[in-house]
């Protein structure tokens, strides 16, 4: 009788003790699922993961020109119209593309500058490759490198939805024109030349090619 008083005790003690640490129940608290759900009637309230990623700067866009610039504006717009397009991956492609059509000029190679130029800037190019053969010059071009590439101006309709972009490129080659009997009248081979150009691509981003073509140089 005596160990189940003690048992008894103890209990009510442990109890007690339990009661001070956690406290009770009242019965107006809510539940757990209140507490998931408070306000399920009136949708979703937006975290501050949210708001802070509405609110992250673009850096593909950024990176390349000034946050407050008009070509800012044009290559949001550009964005929001084809999900695909990225400014970095199109200054890259700008960048080969100019080392292509520049050899390809270069050393008269106008089968390679067919899927790459607009046609008024293709017969412009071509123009100048057959004089030069008519002449009897042959010109020997290799491509050094790339020293600078800068977003000058972008446009974008949003009717057509036809996008221009103009871009500077700085870079350095190496020229020599030889005439018909192949002695050297200008250039040499160690001699590194620095060639600045600026033009604008063109793309209709309603199309599915990736491919923006030469439209023009300035």
């Amino acid at each position: 009788m005596l160990q189940i008083f003690i048992l008894a005790a103890v209990a009510i003690f442990l109890f007690w003790r339990l009661r001070a640490v956690l406290g009770s129940r009242d019965g107006f608290e809510k539940t757990l699922n209140d507490l998931k759900d408070p306000i399920s009637d009136v949708g979703k309230a937006p975290s501050i993961a949210d708001q802070t990623n509405e609110s992250k700067p673009d850096d593909d866009i950024f990176d390349y020109v000034e946050e407050s610039s008009k070509s800012a504006e044009v290559f949001k717009k550009m964005k929001e119209f084809d999900r695909d397009f990225s400014v970095n991956k199109f200054v890259s492609g700008a960048k080969m593309a100019y080392e292509i059509i520049l050899m390809a000029f270069e050393n008269g190679d106008v089968e390679k500058l067919k899927n790459l130029l607009e046609k008024k800037v293709l017969s412009s190019f071509k123009s100048v490759i057959d004089k030069r053969r008519k002449d009897g010059f042959i010109v020997d071009a290799k491509f050094i490198g790339m020293r600078d590439i800068r977003i000058v101006d972008a446009t974008f309709s949003q009717k057509t939805k036809i996008a221009d972009v103009t871009l500077s490129f700085k870079s350095e080659i190496t020229t020599v024109v030889k005439d018909s009997k192949g002695t050297v009248v200008e250039g040499h081979p160690d001699e590194i030349k620095k060639q600045k150009d600026t033009w604008v691509f063109t793309k209709n981003l309603s199309e599915k090619t990736p491919v923006w073509l030469l439209k023009s140089t300035l």
